[in-house]
């Protein structure tokens, strides 16, 4: 530890354009140790790793307050090399999470995973717009963002803790990840609409018309893809024998699909997901000791660092000082407090034995990445004033923590 915060004077100093490689490899250094240093010991008092992680962000970005006055945080929030690694981690995640899930399998519990899906969007929107306007600090426009903010929901944490369990492919794990992908493509449509209404004042069913059909258009043809073109490219790809190459072509598939999602105005982690899925019923081999099985073991090592960074810069967009005003905490615990509830209630839209509703419902708490989309963009358009998007983040955080905490111990029932 005291060799951790001996490079946080060098990292703050170097500021210059010439700096840029010493900044980002220190700073890279100091986020994957305390990182790791944390992930452990969350891990020995018996929670999950990434709440280790997130926490690690929340050190480095609130150091000002403990005395240190360096800008560690600043940069961490602000830096254009965090924001894409945080983008490029989640193209990483989703990726893996559609290889380790079964397409077959995912349809068979498409209808349960759109009713939670519909639910945990319809009653997060209802219940956050009412209690923003309870509280009085948000009406309107405003109201309509916070409330997408609170139906947004983040995969990734979900995502990860049941992959650490191997719990992926079990039917609960797939309404939540089915779920998970068309609260993505609900919460993209709805940005977007607001993000029209924000821009011009008025709204086109026209556009929305267009946003819904994009997307279908999109899933379709990756589905068309998948069945007509993949075993042929897959086959192309065998004729070498080097583990490298699948590494390559892996990435670069996660990575076009992830951009022709962004093309067609959707987030571009869905295309990371289907990317995945269409490799899921593909059978190659790499030489004689490398099966189908084991392509995910090499994308992991890659995405793991990727994902550390990626919590440790969630974590560093907390600023705790926002919980000195008793009406931006009475804020905090209100939504958080939907949040939750909004959520779980959708888990119970599932229809069947085999399905833990409670733990579906759980599973579909964190808002992540998705609802800090929400708010940066309500922040930087005026619609929201910094004491409101100061709290918005908190309740991020906060779900993201009480997430995998509440369903941990669900686990056991998937």
């Amino acid at each position: 530890m005291i060799a951790l915060a001996a490079l946080v004077p060098p990292l703050a100093h170097a500021s210059g354009a010439g700096d840029s490689f010493t900044r980002h490899t220190l700073l890279l250094i100091l986020m994957i140790t305390l990182a790791d240093v944390c992930g452990f010991l969350f891990e020995r008092m018996g929670m999950a790793e990434i709440l280790g992680e997130i926490y690690a962000g929340i050190l480095l970005g609130n150091l000002a307050l403990v005395g240190i006055d360096y800008p560690v945080g600043e940069l961490l929030r602000t830096s254009e090399f965090m924001q894409y690694s945080s983008e490029l981690a989640l193209v990483l995640l989703l990726f893996l999470v559609g290889l380790e899930s079964d397409m077959s399998s995912l349809l068979r519990a498409g209808r349960n995973a759109v009713a939670v899906a519909v639910g945990g969007v319809v009653m997060p929107i209802g219940l956050g717009i009412g209690a923003a306007a309870l509280l009085g600090f948000a009406d309107g426009l405003q109201g309509w963002f916070v409330g997408a903010m609170l139906a947004a929901t983040s995969v990734g944490i979900t995502a990860k803790l049941l992959g650490e369990s191997d719990l992926v492919q079990t039917p609960s794990a797939e309404v939540i990840l089915g779920a998970a992908v068309i609260d993505d493509v609900l919460g993209i449509m709805l940005l977007a609409v607001l993000a029209s209404v924000a821009s011009t004042g008025d709204f086109s069913g026209g556009d929305l018309a267009w946003i819904i059909l994009k997307a279908v258009l999109f899933f379709v043809g990756a589905v068309f893809i998948g069945q007509k073109l993949m075993p042929g490219a897959v086959q192309v790809v065998s004729l070498t024998k080097h583990s490298s190459f699948w590494t390559g072509f892996a990435l670069c598939l996660a990575l076009a699909f992830a951009q022709l999602a962004a093309y067609a105005g959707l987030a571009p982690l869905i295309g990371a997901f289907v990317a995945g899925l269409l490799l899921d019923d593909v059978y190659f081999r790499v030489g004689q000791a490398l099966d189908k099985h084991r392509l995910e073991e090499l994308v992991k090592p890659i995405s793991d660092i990727m994902i550390t960074i990626f919590f440790v810069g969630i974590g560093a967009q907390v600023k705790l000082d926002t919980l000195a005003s008793p009406k931006v905490l009475l804020i905090i615990v209100t939504l958080t407090v939907v949040a939750v509830i909004s959520k779980a209630a959708a888990g119970f839209l599932a229809r069947g034995k085999e399905y833990d509703r409670l733990g579906i419902g759980f599973g579909m708490i964190p808002r992540g990445e998705v609802g800090l989309v929400f708010a940066a963009y309500a922040l930087s358009h005026g619609v929201f004033c910094c004491e409101t998007y100061s709290a918005l983040v908190m309740v991020v955080l906060l779900t993201t923590l009480v997430g995998p905490i509440l369903l941990k111990p669900r686990l056991a029932h998937f």
